[in-house]
């Protein structure tokens, strides 16, 4: 595969190119190395491409993950978490370890309500989402998990890969496409979401 476009917001790619020059090699090997043709194996039940060939996202997800799982990018430590339906139990839950938190509802009687989020890879307070499924993922990636692992002082940087249009064309409708949320990501502003990013649109 290729790598179609990029876009670097608050200076994403330009930070990773000097703190982390061979990650950013790592990166642009590994898509170059996923070999697109294999993962064609699809066939389409949907009335307006019923029959056609198409690529299949769970075989590009595992493509992904081996070529860059073998250039030492590793699942990411899963970040877990209390939730409440109470706003102040929550605001107090914000500010607490993960085992003080669970105290704290105990000690009020709350629901252990546990939750977690984790990138799919990791390495150098740089993480990585590789996302071919459902096009709403791409926005819980950029404006919850990146964001918020950054806000937390878990990384540094935060990276998306999609799929260009051209190759959402060429997938069951729902996948995500690097216009669209290029878009989305101009459309709020210079400096939301609050977090260096690099989105990558990829195509065969």
């Amino acid at each position: 595969m290729k790598i179609s476009a990029k876009y670097s917001h608050l200076n994403g790619l330009e930070w990773l190119v000097y703190h982390h020059p061979t990650s950013w090699q790592e990166i642009q090997d590994a898509i170059s190395c996923v070999d697109a043709s294999k993962c064609r194996t699809k066939v389409s039940k949907e009335k307006n491409m019923y029959g056609k060939l198409l690529y299949e996202p769970s075989a590009l997800n595992a493509c992904f993950k081996q070529e860059l799982g073998q250039r030492g990018w590793l699942n990411a430590t899963t970040n877990s978490f209390y939730v409440s339906d109470d706003p102040s139990v929550t605001e107090q839950l914000l500010e607490l370890p993960y085992e003080e938190q669970k105290k704290l509802l105990k000690s009020m009687g709350k629901p252990l309500i546990r939750s977690s989020n984790a990138a799919d890879f990791e390495k150098d307070r740089v993480s990585i989402e590789v996302q071919f499924g459902k096009y709403s993922f791409v926005q819980f990636d950029l404006f919850i998990k990146h964001a918020a692992n950054y806000m937390h002082n878990r990384i540094d940087l935060g990276i998306e890969i999609v799929p260009m249009k051209a190759l959402e064309s060429e997938m069951s409708s729902g996948p995500p496409y690097y216009e669209k949320h290029l878009h989305e990501i101009l459309r709020q502003g210079r400096i939301f979401p609050p977090v260096p990013l690099i989105l990558i649109g990829v195509e065969p």
